[in-house]
């Protein structure tokens, strides 16, 4: 028997002794009960023992509130858009930026959602368009109206541009082209059209791919609201000159 097997052995011999020993302990021990002292029951009060039970201060019952229809309606939201990642990436559990972004996500569509709906409501001016003195026949126009069918747009951008306002003027060259577009004919001039309306009624080829090119400057620089320089409104200015010599 090697050293360690006689190592191993002794250690096991010398637990079951210990065991054996503590259990004759606990055998040979004996154990008395205190009878000097008189146990007495205790009994209760029935009638007070029915004044606690309607005592709503010792009332203890967990009660579950009855969930609204908003707590429900985000549990639906909730449950369909789980079974939908875990249709797209099954049991993948995903950690770190992944999940935050999962997370986010309907929270980042929601916003978007509620932006888009902001926008179309002033774009559309729902109101403008029908709101006015049903005695004298005034209809409330709004600014874009009131610059395309009333102002002198020329004298406008001549104004913006001596003010170094060059995001102004590039607004104001857009919609003296939809001016000169709606006064041909080419497109029918309504404020609630999107600039991508009018694109689809221009017929001319050529015509359609110069109205797109200023879009994008009138897109980027009104609607993305960035600040351009008097460089960039020169390269910008002439895509305008050139559709105005289109539609001369």
């Amino acid at each position: 028997m090697s050293y360690f097997q006689y190592a191993i052995f002794s250690i096991l011999l010398f637990t079951a002794n210990l065991s054996i020993a503590q259990e004759d302990t606990l055998v040979s021990q004996n154990f008395e009960y205190d009878k000097t002292q008189n146990l007495t029951p205790v009994s209760f009060d029935e009638v007070q023992l029915e004044d606690y039970k309607n005592d709503s201060d010792f009332d203890y019952t967990e009660v579950s509130a009855e969930k609204s229809w908003w707590y429900q309606f985000k549990r639906w939201i909730a449950n369909i858009w789980n079974d939908f990642w875990h249709w797209l990436l099954g049991d993948y559990k995903a950690d770190g930026l992944v999940a935050f972004l999962i997370e986010s996500l309907p929270y980042i569509i929601l916003f978007l959602i509620i932006c888009f709906a902001v926008y179309l409501f002033i774009k559309l001016n729902p109101a403008g368009e029908y709101l006015g003195d049903q005695e004298t026949g005034e209809v409330f126009l709004s600014e874009e109206e009131k610059i395309i069918y009333t102002e002198d747009i020329n004298q406008l951008i001549t104004d913006a541009l001596e003010n170094q306002q060059y995001r102004l003027a590039i607004r104001y060259s857009y919609l003296l082209v939809l001016r000169e577009l709606k006064n041909k004919e080419i497109i029918d001039y309504q404020f609630q059209k999107t600039n991508h309306d009018y694109l689809a009624e221009i017929e001319s080829e050529q015509l359609k791919l110069q109205f797109k090119k200023i879009t994008k400057w009138y897109d980027f620089v009104w609607y993305g609201d960035f600040t351009i320089s008097e460089e960039e409104y020169q390269h910008a200015s002439k895509d305008f000159a050139a559709i105005k010599t289109q539609l001369q």
